[in-house]
């Protein structure tokens, strides 16, 4: 211990005898340097105002449900919209919605997780083993044509399957068996007053 705080001291004396000075040091003895910038104001920091564009721009009678939780919003739309039953290939279809949601996402500027969900057995109509593997294929098709179609940044967009384990609970209503569906969650954890 008392070799560490030798050392210590030395290289301190170093610094101090060598006349090098950290670049915070020498900004706070810099009295004329002014910082300027400009913040800008995002108007979708609220959850409700999010839910809103999306609600304005996508109109999808049963096939959609809004889920405000604490890390955001929950944007689910049934499965049947991108995919045949079973399948793993991006419907033709689905192409216009996908570029509505990616001019949503590009506005509010959030980072987004687009999650698949599966219902019990969907895989035995697939080339695939469990529904896990059907849902994580399905969740990174959205994403890559996010990504490299409509040009949303891939640090902004992630995927994630969730086979048959994450059902709706009891707490949501549904309709259409909206087990079998797409989450985007948009992450925005709303600070609150707990005191």
């Amino acid at each position: 211990m008392r070799n560490k705080i030798t050392g210590l001291l030395y290289f301190i004396c170093f610094i101090i005898l060598s006349g090098i000075t950290s670049p915070l040091l020498a900004l706070e003895s810099d009295k004329n340097i002014k910082i300027s910038g400009q913040l800008t104001e995002n108007k979708y920091n609220q959850t409700s105002d999010i839910e809103q564009l999306f609600t304005q721009n996508l109109n999808l009678g049963d096939c959609i449900i809004y889920t405000k939780v604490p890390r955001g919003l929950i944007v689910s739309i049934c499965s049947t919209i991108f995919f045949d039953e079973g399948q793993d290939i991006l419907l033709e279809s689905s192409k216009p919605l996908l570029s509505k949601i990616a001019q949503i996402l590009k506005s509010i500027n959030k980072e987004c997780s687009v999650e698949s969900n599966t219902a019990y057995k969907s895989w035995e109509k697939s080339k695939y083993k469990s529904n896990w593997e059907l849902s994580t294929v399905r969740a990174g098709k959205i994403v890559d044509y996010l990504i490299k179609v409509e040009k949303i940044h891939p640090q902004k967009i992630n995927a994630i399957g969730f086979g048959e384990f994450m059902p709706f609970n009891n707490n949501v209503h549904y309709t259409n068996n909206m087990n079998r569906r797409i989450d985007f969650v948009i992450l925005n954890y709303e600070q609150t007053n707990n005191r």
